[in-house]
């Protein structure tokens, strides 16, 4: 019994081996760990060959060409026997759209354009402006210039209010509202709130309709013939 219990047979160990092997087998034999299966994500968005869920799918020729409807396997031996890979390219549309492509090839000019997108996207940003409810005359003109320049750029503003004795609420509202009025040609209200005394207006700038933009292009075309007669 003592010696059952106390054994030095390593197979029985309760702790698994922490090192790059796996502990004994039934033989006494050790074993290397099996590797992970990474998957890249990549290849999860645009699955291939097998990875394809569907059974039939519409097939696009490395050229261009449709081939028409047909089975998954069908597609995939077609392709193996270009030396080439079934890449599923539209799963939305009935039926799924597979296109014919060189592997490599595709997943480098899709990343391209990809980087491309982002890099043409522009993030807006939300800028804060601080103004008191006394300020008035060239101040508050400042104010509003610099509020209608941030939006001209695309970014928005959060205007805030700040209410400190011995501003009344009442003062702080009629404030907000010539604010708003000043600002009501350039920019559109998101949001208005009241935090303790402060108040927050998110803004962000008016659409400009179609006349008012050739109207615009006029004008800067007309002041740079200006500056060049």
């Amino acid at each position: 019994m003592f010696k059952k219990r106390f054994s030095s047979n390593k197979s029985n160990n309760k702790f698994p081996s922490r090192g790059p092997y796996k502990g004994p087998s039934r033989d006494g034999q050790f074993r290397p760990r099996q590797p992970y299966n990474v998957i890249d994500p990549f290849e999860k968005e645009h699955p291939r060959n097998e990875a394809i869920m569907f059974d039939e799918v519409r097939v696009i020729d490395e050229s261009g060409e449709n081939l028409g409807i047909m089975s998954k396997s069908q597609a995939i031996t077609i392709a193996k026997e270009q030396e080439l890979d079934l890449v599923l390219t539209a799963p939305q549309a009935r039926p799924p759209v597979c296109k014919i492509v060189d592997w490599e090839a595709f997943k480098y000019h899709t990343k391209k354009k990809e980087k491309e997108i982002k890099k043409n996207q522009k993030k807006i940003k939300v800028k804060e402006i601080k103004v008191s409810p006394k300020i008035a005359g060239m101040d508050l003109e400042r104010k509003v210039q610099k509020v209608r320049d941030i939006v001209e750029e695309g970014d928005q503003v959060k205007l805030t209010i700040m209410r400190k004795w011995p501003v009344t609420p009442e003062q702080a509202n009629v404030f907000k509202e010539t604010m708003l009025t000043k600002l009501d040609e350039y920019c559109t209200i998101i949001s208005v709130q009241q935090k303790g005394k402060n108040i927050y207006v998110l803004l962000k700038s008016k659409p400009i309709s179609h006349a008012k933009k050739q109207d615009k292009e006029v004008t800067s075309q007309k002041s740079e013939s200006n500056k060049e007669g």
